[in-house]
This record gives C-alpha cells, structure tokens and sequence, in this order.
C-alpha cells in the first residue's frame, strides 16, 4: 500500500534555489521556475536535504541502523531499486489549476502572462559583493547579483511512500527538523517552515476498468498519458532522454506495481512471464499526442524539407520532378499519417550538483570527493502521449487493477525525485480488430524500432533483404520492393530478473520506409507486429496507401486549439496573480510616462524632492497632496513645485489611457477601483519627482 502526503514548505526568508543559470550580466544566479515562470523547489534539493536531516536525527536517536534505514526510505547509491520514497516538485499551491488557467488566457490578458512577468511577481533581484579584508573596500570583479522568491510564498511538494508507521513518523520529525533550504543558507537566505500532512485526496479513480469480452478475445487498451514531470528515458547512461517513452518502460513500470502487489517468485510464476515475457502481451511506445489522443508517430525518413523555407515538404517515396531545390533531412519529428499534421516533443535541460561527501561544503571542489555538477536534457512536463497495450482478454483483465484513470507511471531516470511521472489519464478499451483492405502500391513504414532475427544463425541482423523477406512472408510473395530509406538504431535495455543488461542489437530505426508494390494487388491489414521484444514497443509496422498520392507534401503544424476561459471561469489564486502582474505592467506605463514628462530638475535641490516625496507617501490622495505643496513656505521653491503639477488633471486624464481599470474590473469591488486610480495617480506624481531628481543628478 502505497501513503500521500503533503510537505509544506513555507519560506521566513528570501529563498534563491539556484538552477545554475544566469541572465547575461543581469543576474548571475537565476532561480528554478517553470515555462510560465512560476517558481519551483526542485524534488532533487529536497530529497537531498531530507536524507541529510534524517540521518542527522537517527544518530541524534543513537540508532543503530541508521545506514540500513536511510537506504530502505531514499535508496542506495549505484542500486537498481529505489528506496521507499518518491517525493515531486515542490510548486505553489493550486499550481496545476493555474498553469491551466494561464494556458488558456482570453487573448487581451497575455502581454501581462508573460514568462518574465510572472516570476517578477514572485521575486525581486539581490545583490553583493566581496569586502577586502585589509581595506574594507569592496573588491573589483566580485559584484553578484541573485534573484530570489520572496519570503511569505508557500510551496507543496508531494510525497507518496510504501506505508510503514515507523518511516512515516521518521520522516515526518525530519521534515520539522528542515529549516534551510537554497544557495546561501548559512547567510540569511532559505530559512523555512516545512511540515509532511497526510493528503486524503485519491485521484486514481474508485472503479477500475471493465473488460467485457470472452477471454480469448484479443483486446488493445490505449493508454492517454501526461507528464506530470520531466520524464528522462535515456538509453543506458545517456543524460539526453528520447523524446518518446519505450514500451519497455511501461512495461516495467506496470510489472513493478504487479510484483509489489503479487510477491511474485520470477521462476515459478507462469502468470507473471505471461504478463511480462513472453509476449502475450504487448506495451507499444508512447508517443507524442495531445488530450484527446491524437495519434503521432516517427517522421518517415522518405520526409524532407526545402532548405531554407517552412512550409515546403516533398516525399522522396516518389520521383521529385523540382530539380533546383536542395531538401534537407527532417528529424525528431512526428507526424499524422491522415491528416498530415506536424509537430515535436518539447525538452528542458536541467541542471544538478551532487555535493561532496563532505555535506558541510555546499559547492563542487576539484578533486576526487568534490561532487559532481551534470545536466539532464529531459521531455518537458504538461505533454501528452498515447500507448498502447495489447493482448488476449484473459490477461488484459489481470493489469485492470494497475492501469486505471488518476494512476501514476513511474518511468524512467531519477523518477523517485523530480524525473519520471507518468499520469494515465484516460482508458479506451476495444477489440483488437485489423480490417483488412486492398493495396497495389505502398509504404512499410517502421513506426517502432524493429529487430529482425537471421534464421540460420540466430543472431539479429539489419540485413534490407531479410527485412524484405519477412514482409514476404506475411504479405504474399507477389510484393517488389521498389526503394528503402533506412537508418539504424542500436538497442539494448535491462534484465531485472537477472539484474544485468541486455544484449546489444542493431535494429531497423523507427522511421525507416520500404516502398512496395503489387502486381496483382494484396489483401492486408494497415499494420503488424514482427520481429523480437515486441512486448517492449519493438516491431511495429505500419502500411499507408500511396497508389493516389505523389511527391508534395501538404504538412501542417500541429497546433492545439483549446477553449479559452473567461475572467470570470478563473480561480481565485489565478486572479490575483493577474492582478499583481497588471498592476505591475501598469507601474511600468506610469513610470515610462514619467520619464517622458520630466526632462530636467526645474530647478529642484535634492533636500526640496526628498521633502516633496514624503509629502506623496502622507498623502491619501491628489487634493491631499496639493494641500500638503501649499504649506510649503518658500515662494520659490512652491512655485517651481507647482509648475510640475501645472495641468495635472490633463496629465490625469492622459494618463487614463495607460491605466485601463477595464482589465481589472472583475478582480476588485468598486471602493478598490477608487483606490487603485488614485494610487496610481499618486505613484505617477511619485515617479515624475524622482525623475526631476535624476534629470538633476544628470547635470
């Protein structure tokens, strides 16, 4: 049995979780945030901290097995199974209902959506410098500056752990115990508040699925999946993950919740080879797809594009009659193969530091134990994918209990902190039925990786013409190959029942394309399963009519055209941060507006404007403020004061333009309207006089 929790993490101080980027020579340590710039606390750092604390706390407890426990909550280093804690990203609350809500913004809202704008309204910028130690004075070359979350921001992370009432209540006094978190916590920044509460919300839904078909009968359930995470699913030791997710991962991530469940004995369990082995089961790739489960697929590499343009696309399984093109290769593409659309797999590179063993230094040091700094090209989280799982009625309905909406693949690198969330999150369940039709000329095209084995001498081989005879074989003889586009993949994976890997093979790349025609035509189904490991995504093939196609190519991109919501739809944290970043973008006007206005000082010393200025901040209003100038007792002075304020109603009025309440209007009851407008009025007036001191310092 699996327990959710909730750790909280509200920050006391200014936090900057550096995600060891910078802006240029605007900031040199940038904070983690996402796409939208929501900032974020990665599960990486949090997971770390944990088991630093929680060590801590078991030799405070003088436990004698503190080694042996820390490795059962967090797992050990170079082990192939992971420790009892998987623990995510920890985010704002309601951030999957805001980052929905932003994504579907009415198009007027998105110059305030902005990337920068919102992590603006999260943080601010900090800055320091290095003091020599002989003069005081500050040294040259050591100026930095910091952007981080302001403190008061609270953040969820979710934890799901096996249940064990002894590890829960460890971890839930480490949790209290963890007080710092970040870059510079020695220093003032980072200090938190964090507390582990039990989440009693279930989103695997109460009813499994229903497989209403006789036993024999061969059943495909598709799987639609999201990226509740970054996903990276590398090949071995690889940190660039493919853009797609292999079957043998959710083959292994289903077998995984099966052998928990089971206790299964590997050697004597004929249901678990079934299941997982032998192939009566099949778990395709998955692909890219959007909500609704468009199918994608590997661009065929008879695909190409005209050098230099956009939107020109030939197909080479024909005879390309343009000859003063020039056509370049399309790769870690996907396409439609019925409605020509278009599109990729969006990634994220991430960055980690694996501190010394030393835990008291907090940054890497050459050396052997100066901990290491590596990064991670992952697929970026919010994508959707679609797969595929077939098979005999009969064993479908034993992975029913493992397979149902809400429920969490973990696939993958790292996938017990940050990496490897999969959510299905929708089932369609139907028979396994392959109409057949008539075909004369067409494509093979690979739509998986494909490992054709040499018959005589049992060893794979990526042989063009064994391939060809083994399409023969199914096809019919009467079939000629009329052209190849081939690439090659090698591939391997892991054993878990032998714990090692295995057998490296060179494979037909997805993607690869014979072109076939029939004399006399053939009776065919528009795809197959050939060649070895098809229970791990491998062999699939696919068959497209081209008989009434030619070299043109009308590929569109894929744009999803999702419903947008009205203001009024939006969640209350969602309004709020709109407001924050309005107000913002309208500070921003005020102060350009300023800037336009004031060329010079009007004869203002700096003592007059600092004066004035605090006058603004006692003001509640514009005649509040006027009243306030009139008291001042030098004529000069008050008459140079009010020749800055001279048509200040036509100012206010201009200024109306800059400030459109409209797009505020449903976030704020009427009193606040009056209040905003006139804090902006006096924030304008504010903004012309620090202008006038500048246009001064200027001179």
């Amino acid at each position: 049995m699996k327990r959710n929790y909730n750790l909280s993490i509200k920050l006391k101080s200014d936090l900057c979780t550096s995600s060891g980027e910078s802006m240029g020579s605007f900031i040199d340590n940038d904070v983690c945030y996402d796409n939208y710039g929501i900032p974020y606390i990665p599960a990486k750092r949090i997971k770390g901290l944990l088991r630093e604390i929680t060590t801590e706390y078991l030799e405070w407890q003088e436990n004698s097995n503190v080694s042996e426990i820390i490795n059962e909550i967090f797992g050990a280093e170079g082990e192939r199974n992971p420790g009892k804690l998987k623990i995510e990203n920890a985010y704002i609350e309601n951030y999957e209902t805001i980052i929905n809500e932003l994504e579907y913004m009415p198009e007027n809202y998105e110059r305030y959506i902005a990337r920068q704008k919102i992590i603006e309204t999260f943080t601010y910028t900090r800055y320091q410098n290095a003091i020599d130690d002989e003069t005081g004075a500050s040294k040259d070359g050591c100026f930095r500056s910091s952007r981080v979350v302001r403190k008061g921001n609270e953040f969820i992370a979710k934890i799901e752990i096996t249940e064990d009432e002894q590890i829960e209540e460890i971890l839930k006094n480490s949790a209290i115990l963890l007080t710092h978190i970040g870059m510079n916590r020695t220093r003032g920044y980072g200090e938190v508040k964090c507390r582990m509460i039990l989440d009693n919300t279930q989103n695997v839904t109460d009813k499994p699925i229903s497989i209403d078909f006789d036993d024999e009968t061969d059943v495909k359930v598709k799987l639609i999946l999201k990226a509740n995470s970054e996903l990276m699913v590398s090949k071995q030791n690889a940190e660039i993950s493919q853009n797609y997710i292999p079957g043998s991962n959710i083959l292994g991530s289903i077998a995984k919740k099966y052998i928990e469940d089971n206790n299964v004995d590997f050697e004597n369990s004929s249901e678990y080879i079934n299941l997982f082995l032998n192939g009566d089961v099949k778990y395709s790739n998955a692909y890219i797809s959007n909500s609704n489960g468009l199918e994608f697929y590997p661009i065929p590499f008879s695909y190409a594009k005209v050098k230099n343009t956009d939107n020109r696309f030939f197909n080479k399984m024909f005879d390309i009659k343009e000859t003063v093109i020039q056509l370049s290769a399309m790769t870690d593409k996907f396409v439609t193969f019925d409605s020509d659309y278009l599109t990729d797999v969006e990634m994220s590179e991430n960055y980690h530091h694996q501190r010394p063993k030393d835990k008291s230094i907090g940054h890497v040091l050459q050396g052997e134990d100066g901990g290491t700094l590596y990064q991670y090209t992952a697929i970026g989280k919010k994508q959707y994918f679609w797969s595929t799982i077939t098979g005999k009625a009969k064993w479908i309905k034993l992975l029913t209990k493992y397979i149902n909406k809400g429920e969490i693949l973990r696939v993958g690198k790292s996938k017990t902190a940050e990496y490897g969330a999969l959510e299905i999150v929708d089932i369609k369940v139907e028979k396994d039925e392959k109409p057949s039709k008539q075909y004369k000329k067409f494509a093979v095209i690979l739509t998986s990786d494909t490992i054709i084995m040499d018959n005589e001498n049992a060893s794979a081989t990526t042989n063009k013409d064994n391939f060809i005879n083994k399409i023969k074989s199914i096809l019919g003889s009467d079939v000629v190959c009329e052209r190849a586009f081939i690439n090659y993949e090698k591939v391997s994976g892991y054993n878990v029942l032998w714990n090692m890997p295995k057998e490296q093979l060179e494979a037909f790349k997805a993607g690869s394309v014979f072109v076939f025609e029939s004399q006399n035509g053939i009776q065919a189904k528009d795809c197959y399963n050939i060649g070895q490991r098809q229970n791990e995504g491998y062999g699939n093939i696919k068959l497209i009519d081209i008989s009434n196609k030619n070299e043109v190519l009308n590929l569109k991109k894929y744009v999803d055209e999702n419903k947008k919501i009205s203001l009024e739809e939006m969640s209350i944290n969602t309004k709020k941060l709109l407001k924050k970043s309005i107000i913002a973008t309208i500070n921003e006007d005020i102060l350009a507006k300023a800037i336009e206005k004031i060329e010079d000082n009007c004869g203002l010393n700096n003592t007059t404007i600092g004066r004035i200025l605090l006058m603004l901040q006692q003001s509640k209003n514009v005649d509040d403020f006027v009243n306030n100038v009139s008291s001042i007792k030098d004529i000069k002075k008050k008459a140079k004061v009010n020749k800055l304020l001279e048509n200040r109603n036509d100012e206010i009025d201009k200024l109306k333009s800059i400030i459109d309440l409209r797009e505020i209007n449903s976030l704020i009851n009427e009193q606040e309207k009056a209040e905003e407008f006139n804090s902006y009025v006096l924030e304008y007036l504010k903004q012309c006089f620090i202008q006038a001191k500048l246009g001064g310092d200027k001179k």
